[in-house]
């Protein structure tokens, strides 16, 4: 039997393979002097995931790819999603990492350079993040003499915990997904999915309106385990 991946983890890939919430996500959290090299609009998803299936509950990985400049230069974008501050984090980056080497060998055997590598940490669990942020961190004792065969690399940190709900940036729906991932673990779960719920009101496509109400929905009610099915056709009921 496949391995049912968390509430998390779903509505994290529901949102972030939607191209508009990742273009305009990155707008909102990459460092200017990068964003300005990137061309955004040629963003994709290049793999949905370097985990095995046996895996899919502990991980959760996309990868971006995206033109640098007008060059003949992609540069990938790892976007890692954490709900709680996982210790091994930088080692689980350098795997993806190393997966797409691989990967970009097979599909380009005449290859002599790998593209870069830009790792992306979405974290919004309760409790602040502790995690090593750099790979030298992992390894202890690590002597002077020793540090250059040693791996060196970090990431990028977006942790939506930390900012109040008003410094959350992006439109509407970048918004309401990243305030979801931010509220699912909020003391009051019902008023923060009506807040959401009147957030969706104001996506002008209404499939993709439908499409976001029924993911979110079903985030609170798997995601929270204190939202029940009675409350929330009550909320739709009170909102319609």
């Amino acid at each position: 039997m496949d391995n049912i991946p968390s509430p998390h983890d779903t509505f994290f890939r529901e949102s972030f393979t939607r191209r508009e919430v990742a273009r305009d996500f990155l707008r909102c959290v990459l460092p200017a002097e990068l964003l300005a090299e990137l061309d955004l609009t040629t963003l994709e998803i290049s793999k949905d995931s370097y985990v095995a299936s046996d895996l899919r509950t502990a991980y959760s990985d996309l990868v971006y790819r995206v033109a640098y400049r007008n060059e003949a230069l992609n540069v990938y974008l790892l976007f890692e999603h954490k709900s709680w501050a996982e210790h091994w984090t930088v080692l689980q980056l350098l795997r993806y990492i190393a997966a797409e080497g691989e990967q970009y060998r097979k599909q380009h055997p005449k290859a002599r350079h790998l593209p870069p590598v830009y790792p992306l940490v979405i974290y919004h669990g309760d409790r602040p993040w502790q995690a090593p942020a750099d790979f030298h961190e992992l390894v202890k004792p690590l002597p002077d003499p020793l540090t250059p065969f040693v791996p060196s690399f970090s990431y990028q940190l977006v942790d939506l915990s930390g900012p109040t709900d008003k410094e959350i940036k992006g439109r509407v729906l970048t918004r309401l997904v990243q305030l979801a991932m931010r509220w699912v673990f909020d003391a009051h779960p019902v008023e923060r999915l009506r807040e959401l719920l009147a957030l969706i009101e104001k996506i002008d496509n209404r499939d993709t309106a439908v499409e976001v109400l029924e993911s979110l929905l079903r985030y609170f009610v798997q995601g929270t385990q204190r939202v029940d099915e009675p409350t929330v056709r009550a909320l739709l009921q009170q909102t319609s």
